[in-house]
């Protein structure tokens, strides 16, 4: 189905749906709604994607973050497993 072909004044375009955060789009008012639980942001579309290249840099820096933290208690763990020489 084209969402563009017909359109209600006030309608809103279902741009995005998943894990509880959707965007949709009025077209009338060219606007866009971040939708996240009971937050609500109307943003200018020109943002969204810029919004998404920031969450996804941040997304890869946890990644990054997380993969290090592991490794880091990984480490730790082989340190504290290893037999004690006594003197």
């Amino acid at each position: 189905m084209n969402y563009f072909t017909h359109t209600n004044p006030d309608e809103k375009i279902l741009l995005a749906n998943s894990f509880g955060i959707k965007l949709f789009y009025f077209k009338d008012k060219n606007i866009v709604e971040l939708e996240m639980g009971m937050t609500c942001l109307r943003l200018n579309p020109s943002l969204i994607q810029r919004i998404a290249n920031v969450m996804m840099k941040a997304s890869l820096q946890l990644d990054h973050i997380e993969a290090a933290n592991k490794r880091s208690e990984s480490a730790n763990a082989g340190l504290n497993n290893r037999p004690h020489m006594a003197h």
